[in-house]
């Protein structure tokens, strides 16, 4: 396993280049490997499962928005 500090220059750096997305990394003692993770931003929260369904809708749909105007820039 690389040092921490390694690990969080590496994590900084990925950061960096994908605005929008949590990025952590999980050591494993046992073996020394890390396991990578990342999650899209912003996190839903919602009072109810029928507004969570809305706002997850409303999440997909920028998103989906977001990815025609990057395929669609020259």
């Amino acid at each position: 396993m690389s040092s921490f500090a390694a690990l969080d220059a590496q994590r900084a750096e990925l950061m960096k280049s994908r605005p929008g997305w949590r990025i952590w990394y999980v050591p494993n003692a046992v073996d020394g490997s890390v396991m990578w993770c990342a999650q899209r931003e912003p996190t839903i929260h919602a009072y109810s499962a029928e507004d969570l369904a809305k706002d997850i809708a409303l999440a997909d749909a920028e998103l989906a928005s977001e990815v025609q105007g990057w395929a669609a820039a020259p």
